[in-house]
């Protein structure tokens, strides 16, 4: 039987999604700054109803659309590598970022973070506070602070996990996802099955242990490797996306009324798992956030099918930009809000000031030193740059994106 779901044609609005999704973790974190609901690395004096507002509502959606991405792009990768080939890559594009990061990227991001919680450096020079870092890491464990690097360290390992579930492991020559893909390709079958899945985690999963935690992003571990695989099962029938693509109307008004009732009636359970586990309104709220977050991220997979499969030169540097621009992203928007937040003006002009000169760094960063030089292409996860032979034909190869970056 043939994969009804195999193309060569790359899906461009994947690829805009990624870049998309990037953007609104930029002006996620730049809000993070003033949010009423939780703490951050780094806080202004006051806080912000709206900047609140829209963590609040992203945080429902913006990560595991992440992952619904990276679970995509998985699924491409594999048509055209081996398992061998595909960890290996994961390993480069991933590993040593994270590796990094943690050594050299994430370190102002601690030292900020100490500043602003009354830890005193006076007398230490630049060598000693990072001797200070590094002992604190290995100390408390590396594992117990990555700062937004978290990913990075889940998209590896939900690789690994995952692979024998996208690998071909039958007689009918067909994986136990692509088969799982055929039998919910059934648009609203395949909403019970995503809907009830993630509630289930939440729901059973004690959010003051481990697998149940939801500090990294407002969903545990477990949650997020669900929405990657299921990521994969999407575009393992072509059949879904169609009907995803049909239903995004539907599906963005069904995001509308679920997020009103998620604030007109569980709020508390939401935003206080630990004193609402267990419950009857615990189990129901978090069915009503699941159904929440789905509906929002099959819009926007209907949405970004319909009006962006389209190729232009913004989206060729973009997408390369995507892994680079993460990694570093967080630190500098630290870095200088650490400064700014400082300023006796309003959070408005503060937001402002911080997420324009935190673009413009980033991307000076990467245009000058991460995209030019072989060495930091190299450590954050992208392919030497080689000169191109003479007379080169345009590429036009499948879609074979990685979690965050092109890995053609």
């Amino acid at each position: 039987m043939k994969d009804t779901s195999a193309t060569l044609t790359r899906l461009y609005y994947l690829d805009w999604l990624r870049v998309l999704a990037m953007l609104g973790i930029f002006f996620f974190h730049n809000a993070r700054f003033y949010d009423a609901w939780s703490d951050w690395h780094v806080r202004n004096a006051t806080i912000d109803m709206g900047a609140s507002a829209l963590t609040a509502f992203m945080g429902q959606w913006i990560m595991p659309l992440f992952c619904l991405i990276a679970g995509g792009g998985t699924y491409y990768a594999l048509k055209s590598r081996r398992a061998g080939q595909f960890l290996q890559e994961r390993f480069l594009r991933l590993l040593v970022p994270l590796i990094f990061g943690m050594l050299v990227i994430v370190v102002p991001q601690a030292y900020y973070q100490a500043l602003s919680h009354g830890v005193q450096f006076g007398g230490y020079n630049v060598f000693q506070i990072y001797g200070l870092y590094l002992k604190t890491l290995l100390e408390h464990g590396w594992y117990q602070e990555w700062f937004h690097l978290w990913f990075l360290w889940y998209l590896f390992l939900y690789s690994l996990i995952s692979l024998p579930l996208f690998l071909i492991g039958s007689a009918s020559g067909k994986s136990i996802i692509y088969r799982l893909a055929v039998v919910f390709q059934k648009p609203w079958a395949l909403l019970v099955l995503f809907v009830f899945s993630i509630a289930a985690v939440n729901i059973f999963l004690y959010p003051g242990g481990y697998f149940g935690n939801r500090g990294q992003g407002g969903f545990n571990i477990v949650a997020y490797l669900l929405f990657f695989i299921f990521g994969y099962l999407i575009f393992a029938n072509r059949r879904i996306m169609e009907g995803i693509k049909k239903m995004r109307w539907l599906m963005l008004g069904a995001a509308i009324v679920a997020i009103v009732g998620l604030v007109a009636f569980f709020v508390d359970e939401i935003a206080d798992p630990l004193a609402h586990f267990g419950t009857s309104r615990f189990a129901l709220a978090h069915i009503v956030q699941s159904l929440n977050t789905w509906c929002w991220l099959l819009a926007i997979l209907g949405f970004g099918s319909r009006y962006l499969d389209r190729h232009n030169k913004i989206l060729s540097y973009a997408n390369q930009a995507v892994l680079p621009f993460y990694i570093l992203h967080q630190t500098v928007i630290i870095t200088i809000g650490y400064y700014v937040v400082q300023w006796n003006t309003g959070v408005g002009f503060k937001y402002l000031m911080i997420s324009t000169t935190s673009f413009v760094a980033i991307m000076v960063i990467y245009e000058l030193l991460v995209r030019r030089i072989n060495v930091f292409r190299f450590l954050f996860g992208l392919k030497p740059q080689r000169k191109p032979p003479v007379h080169r034909m345009p590429e036009q190869g499948p879609f074979t994106s990685g979690p965050l970056v092109d890995i053609k």
